[in-house]
């Protein structure tokens, strides 16, 4: 019987394609980790051509990765990351909308100051991007993204030697799409992973920073392969973030298989979040909730921590440059709000003494009224204090909501009314952030969009009305 087998030519085909798929499925996990180090040799890394691969995975909400604590397995290779690295478990976004909350977080500095709240606003060629600073410091830059709100006529291309859009693919077969839009957007974040291995192939022989943002989440797009959780709104967003998660892994092996990854700082963040019904609204770009508002941060070195780093303070995304620039020895960028985190990574691992000056407060804003171009602006302002949130409506004469996350960790239940001081403390430090300078670089211009790009952001699921 055996001979036989041994014998038989579809033993072998057999054989072969067990094989194929034992390869291609190996490519979904990730295939090789990190030489050791310790905490202390963050502070070395300014002293070392390090390159930088910085991952944006859009409308990623921090409490649905397992890693910070979600029930099902969306995320195993980012938890695989986060346990050889930096996980940071308390971040607020600055904006629940992609443009605002990208802004915030390429210039270190809040809407307010950006100046970028509204759709037609873009960032000014007198700003400094980190692109730029990286740029000058000899690293060749490329910039893969799907989200037409951080297009180039936005002004978020500047630093970048490549920025580009990925041609569109077929989709792969069995692919499912729960966007709310009726003109889905074309593609899928494989169309990223491949052109970032292109660049990889092409330029990674060079001291590199390579910027990747990921759409599939937003689009709650995923393949059959991560088709683990159901059909419903949510399972199929959870589905995104496993087939997302699947192109980290693909990204990360590129990466080892050619020698770069203990030569490479990995940052993985999010714009914003997501909502599903905890305040009445289903998506993002509507409020500032938690659903809304709380990200994911995972920073991996060019070597393994062992244990990784759990930072508990709340940190903010407009903190996440001015900390790379700082580990990498770079100049700050012009006009940040945000500050380096590394004294809260080292105390957070024993390596550094408590942090006691972080600052107390983390803010996030949205103009209400952000696409709809004869519209007064309706701001909304929330400001995160300990376990507190207040959430403020225009110029502060209206009634703003309370949350207390101690007893009320989905901020369900508004306490305004009971605790009046605790309104009017929060509300001065609103009315002090809102009175800060404006920013170095002046004001945001506005550019005009023609009918294809506003139908770009609106196969995004947005309602544009120029």
């Amino acid at each position: 019987m055996l001979k036989r087998l041994l014998e038989s030519p579809r033993t072998y085909f057999v054989l072969a394609a067990l094989l194929f798929v034992v390869a291609l499925l190996s490519q979904f996990r990730i295939v090789a980790t990190h030489p050791s180090g310790t905490p202390s040799d963050l502070l070395e890394l300014r002293n070392r051509d390090v390159n930088v691969v910085f991952v944006v995975i859009d409308t990623l909400r921090a409490d649905h990765l397992s890693s910070y604590g979600y029930e099902r397995p969306t995320s195993p290779n980012l938890d695989a990351l986060a346990a050889a690295g930096v996980r940071f478990a308390s971040v607020e976004s600055q904006s629940s909308w992609t443009k605002a909350s990208m802004a915030s977080l390429w210039l270190g500095a809040y809407p307010e100051r950006t100046g970028v709240t509204r759709y037609a606003h873009a960032i000014p060629e007198s700003a400094k991007l980190p692109a730029e600073i990286l740029k000058e410091a000899g690293f060749a830059t490329a910039g893969i993204w799907r989200n037409g709100w951080v297009a180039d006529n936005f002004g978020f291309a500047q630093g970048f030697d490549v920025y580009q859009r990925p041609v569109p693919s077929q989709s792969p077969e069995r692919m499912e799409r729960r966007t709310p839009s009726s003109h889905p957007l074309l593609g899928t974040d494989l169309d990223a992973t491949e052109s970032a291995i292109e660049f990889l192939r092409t330029r990674g022989h060079e001291r590199f920073f390579l910027y990747v943002h990921y759409m599939d989440v937003h689009q709650y797009l995923y393949d059959e392969g991560s088709a683990l959780f159901g059909a419903e709104y949510l399972d199929a967003y959870d589905n995104a973030i496993h087939w997302t998660d699947r192109n980290v892994a693909l990204l990360v092996n590129a990466l080892v298989e050619r020698g770069l990854l203990a030569e490479t700082l990995l940052v993985f963040v999010s714009d914003h979040g997501e909502a599903f019904f905890e305040h009445g609204t289903e998506g993002h770009a509507r409020n500032l909730y938690r659903e809304a508002v709380e990200t994911p941060w995972i920073l991996v070195p060019p070597f393994r921590l062992d244990p990784g780093i759990v930072v508990p303070e709340t940190v903010r995304n407009v903190d996440v440059w001015p900390t790379i620039l700082d580990l990498l020895g770079l100049p700050e960028i012009p006009g940040a709000e945000g500050r380096s985190v590394l004294p809260l990574m080292l105390a957070a691992a024993g390596a550094g003494p408590p942090a006691t000056d972080w600052p107390p407060t983390a803010f996030s804003q949205l103009d209400q009224s952000w696409g709809q171009t004869d519209a007064e602006p309706r701001p909304l302002t929330s400001v995160r204090e300990g376990p507190l949130r207040l959430i403020q409506r225009g110029n502060g004469s209206e009634a703003a909501e309370l949350y207390d996350r101690r007893s009320d960790p989905g901020e369900e239940y508004d306490i305004a009314a009971e605790r009046p001081e605790d309104v009017a403390r929060l509300r001065r430090r609103i009315q002090e952030f809102l009175a800060r300078p404006p920013a170095p670089w002046g004001e945001s211009p506005e550019v005009e969009l023609d009918e294809l790009r506003l139908n770009q952001l609106r196969a995004l699921g947005y309602v544009v009305e120029p």
